[in-house]
């Protein structure tokens, strides 16, 4: 039962919109507010802060203040993030193999 419960609450934080897709573009390299955005096809902002800052408190994306003129943030996976990226990889794959739009 522990496991179906820790799936589901996974499960909650990965269906939302652009989660995953988040987790992969951060797999690429670390990237800025905008270059994240960009590489998400123009994501609504206030959108994409949300679901940065929930991946964050899920401990799965490190957000770094860079202390330059003008300051800027930055976005990473931290371990647990970049664990994820392995079963995204496997949900992809099963999803290429069995989602009803891939059997056309």
């Amino acid at each position: 039962m522990h496991a179906e419960c820790a799936a589901t609450a996974a499960l909650t934080v990965l269906g939302q919109k652009w989660v995953m897709r988040i987790i992969r573009a951060l797999g690429e390299r670390t990237q800025r507010f905008c270059e994240l955005q960009d590489a998400l096809g123009g994501a609504n902002s206030a959108t994409l802060s949300q679901r940065l800052k929930l991946l964050e408190d899920e401990g799965l994306v490190e957000r770094r203040e860079i202390s330059a003129v003008p300051p800027w943030v930055e976005y990473s996976l931290t371990a647990k993030g970049t664990d994820l990226r392995g079963a995204i990889a496997g949900i992809d794959l099963w999803a290429e193999r069995w989602a009803p739009s891939a059997q056309q």
